[in-house]
């Protein structure tokens, strides 16, 4: 009960300063913009929290907080077909900047910069240079950047599309990652 009635009163308390709306949070679908992942990728969810901490003129400055979580199934053409399932989630804390576009306020653009940490279980879901899949299991991480635009429905609810190009560190392959994400999110 104890819990209860402390997450009641930090939800309450977060409430009360809505009329600031420098927190947001979002749900979006994302997909994957570059061959390095198999042909049958498929994300499954992406979720983010945005607090935005400084105000420059027109300028907001923030900082966010993204997972994403992708399913892929590689198939090798081998006699009999073996099917290789992976699970991959990228974690990616960053800094950014967001700009309205409009008079309105409406229309935002945003930028970010940040660190990346990727985790694929049951190996690595990309093919290296010679077409192979590479098996592992280990945690990459990189710098990653991240352009976006949102359009505010309402003065809560607002849609919005990203791109994350990521740059993974891994000595034997390329492991650039780019990311498109489409979704919607409240500000409160």
């Amino acid at each position: 009960m104890k819990h209860f009635l402390i997450v009641f009163l930090l939800f309450g308390t977060l409430l009360t300063h809505a009329q600031d709306r420098n927190w947001s949070v979002d749900i979006s679908y994302p997909f994957s913009v570059q061959d390095k992942f198999g042909s049958s990728n498929q994300g499954i969810v992406g979720a983010g929290l945005k607090y935005r901490f400084k105000s420059v003129g027109k300028l907001r400055l923030g900082a966010s907080l993204d997972a994403t979580w992708f399913s892929t199934t590689i198939i090798n053409d081998s006699d009999p077909i073996q099917e290789f399932p992976y699970r991959d989630f990228f974690f990616q804390p960053r800094l950014f900047a967001e700009l309205p576009l409009t008079r309105n306020n409406r229309l935002r653009f945003s930028g970010g910069i940040g660190w990346t940490w990727s985790r694929s279980i049951n190996g690595p879901a990309f093919f290296d240079e010679f077409g192979q899949v590479q098996n592992g299991g280990q945690w990459y991480n990189g710098f990653n950047l991240n352009l976006g635009m949102s359009y505010d429905i309402s003065s809560r609810v607002f849609f919005k599309t990203q791109y994350d190009q990521i740059f993974l560190s891994v000595d034997t392959i390329n492991r650039n990652v780019g990311l498109i994400k489409l979704g919607a999110g409240f500000r409160f």
